[in-house]
């Protein structure tokens, strides 16, 4: 799936960037090892603290405090306030729980991803409960985010 997804944005010229905080990189990093790389990857920001999402992506304290870092609101928000600092076709946006330690609940548990999607002025949002060890869940992720990606692409070109 990752690969047909790089050489999909490839042919179709479109580029991407990413504003990372529980993936921490992985998104952006799994894109750079695609041949395509150069023809599709603008870049990726991470916002792994919360102090980043606050004072570079100028996401409100308030925004985070109603609905905690890891939410699809602020995930959204990142897309929002980030496609000002890096200028792409598609932008991805991921929060969530990669392991204990963050705002964890019943209703989220650890192993709970936000992602946004930002693509033709439209927001296409995820939020998925993976299971296993970090690195697993990490695999996951860029799964579906590929997968989702292709998907969204794919159903815009046959409008």
């Amino acid at each position: 799936m990752f690969n047909k997804c790089c050489e999909l944005l490839a042919k179709e010229k479109i580029k991407i960037a990413f504003f990372e905080s529980a993936s921490a990189g992985y998104l952006a990093y799994r894109f750079s090892l695609s041949s395509y790389s150069g023809d599709i990857l603008i870049g990726s920001l991470v916002s792994y603290d919360l102090r980043v999402k606050e004072n570079t992506l100028h996401i409100s304290e308030e925004l985070i405090e109603k609905y905690t870092a890891e939410s699809m609101q602020v995930t959204v928000e990142m897309i929002n306030k980030g496609k000002e600092l890096l200028h792409a076709d598609l932008y991805v946006a991921c929060t969530g729980l990669l392991k204990k330690g963050g705002s964890e609940t019943t209703e989220k548990p650890v192993g709970t991803f936000f992602y946004s999607i930002y693509y033709k002025n439209n927001f296409y949002n995820f939020r998925r409960v993976l299971r296993g060890p970090a690195f697993l869940k990490l695999r996951k992720l860029i799964y579906y985010v590929t997968q989702d990606i292709k998907l969204i692409i794919l159903e815009d070109k046959r409008r």
